[in-house]
């Protein structure tokens, strides 16, 4: 598979994700599109008791160390929970603006007809409105709404009025950009990885309700979804930041807020950037701690799995626009394109132990003559 047709299947993934809604513990719709995805692609996909989803295509080796993709399939969002007149609280999920409360945004209800399970026609109905203000007396995070027509059925999740999915100017602008943009990575590296083999098995992970404390992950890693053994790859936006800067390629993410991670992860990323290098001229990654936020290496590390990240640089995160606006997340094409590379390299590594070209340096031994001029001085 050539590197258009990566970027093409990942493009074309992300574009239908951005249509479903992402709101946390609302991820059905997207769950149901990536199984029908990748089990098209031949790959065998399961789900766990929590909604995460599991695809997997095993290693030629038994016994290799597999190497495994997770991204999260939700963003922050509200849930409309009470309905009065042509009032309707709403609470939010998720990390939201501080101005969310006050901004007059327009917000779309998607309103999703029960008995349509086949998420390759998915069907609903958008009701329109805007926020009023933040909701009196609620013991969590709310606010009020009004629709331009009343909600037929509630609990239902409520997203911002922003574009599904926008290509223009060399970005990618979308409502949810984090995380259907690691989503729509590991589609493609999947897609790519049913095509050739490695050593040890390559997982793409999809959770649930990372926005509102890393839930999906937390239990997948307690739950011991993927083997003990397996390298995860968190795949992720994060705010871009000084060193992590748009169109300067994909971040080979050494940490986040909560936690640093593994050098004997990273050395896949590492790895795979020095292969792709070596083949393609102008290939840009850089290498950053993103401390913008978490994400979910930091729950896989928390239960003793080794950890990395890579990272696309993201601007308006969380929906957060300049001047107390709210806007859509936007992330570079070129930086997405390189790091679907970068992912899909890394894949042909699973289970091959490898190490960057700096600790190849340092396990060699030290020269004599450094040991003579220790010893007699």
């Amino acid at each position: 598979m050539d590197n258009a047709e990566l970027r093409e299947i990942a493009l074309t993934t992300l574009g239908q994700l951005g249509r479903l809604p992402a709101t946390s513990y609302y991820e059905d719709a997207a769950a149901a599109y990536l199984t029908s995805r990748c089990a098209a692609m031949g790959l065998d996909v399961q789900s766990d008791i929590w909604g995460n989803v599991l695809v997997s295509r095993p290693g030629s080796e038994s016994g290799a160390r597999g190497l495994a993709f997770v991204a999260h399939m939700d963003h922050p969002g509200f849930e409309a929970v009470a309905q009065e007149g042509e009032t309707v609280t709403a609470r939010v999920l998720g990390g939201l603006p501080p101005w969310t409360e006050q901004s007059g945004a327009p917000v779309i209800a998607i309103v999703q007809d029960p008995d349509d399970a086949d998420s390759g026609n998915f069907r609903a109905d958008r009701i329109r409105g805007e926020i009023v203000g933040p909701a009196d007396g609620a013991e969590e995070r709310s606010v009020t709404m009004r629709f331009d027509d009343p909600l037929p059925r509630l609990p239902v999740p409520i997203v911002f009025d922003l574009p599904d999915f926008d290509l223009g100017d060399g970005q990618i602008r979308m409502r949810a950009a984090d995380d259907l943009a690691g989503c729509a990575t590991i589609t493609a590296v999947m897609a790519a990885a049913a095509e050739f083999e490695s050593p040890g098995a390559v997982y793409g992970l999809f959770t649930r309700a990372e926005e509102v404390g890393l839930v999906g992950a937390l239990l997948a890693a307690e739950d011991s979804l993927l083997p003990r053994d397996t390298v995860v790859v968190s795949v992720e936006t994060s705010l871009a930041l000084p060193g992590a800067q748009q169109g300067d390629g994909p971040v080979i993410r050494t940490g986040d807020r909560a936690t640093t991670f593994d050098n004997e992860a990273e050395a896949y990323l590492v790895k795979a950037r020095s292969n792709i290098m070596a083949t393609e001229e102008g290939f840009k990654c850089q290498r950053q701690l993103m401390s913008g936020g978490g994400c979910e290496a930091s729950a896989f590390a928390a239960h003793g799995y080794s950890v990395t990240g890579m990272a696309y640089p993201l601007g308006a995160w969380h929906n957060a626009g300049p001047d107390n606006t709210i806007a859509a997340e936007y992330i570079s094409l070129d930086d997405f394109a390189g790091g679907v590379l970068l992912a899909t390299e890394a894949a042909k590594l699973a289970g091959t132990d490898p190490a960057s070209p700096s600790t190849d340096r340092l396990r060699q031994p030290v020269e004599g003559r450094h040991r003579h001029w220790l010893r007699n001085r």
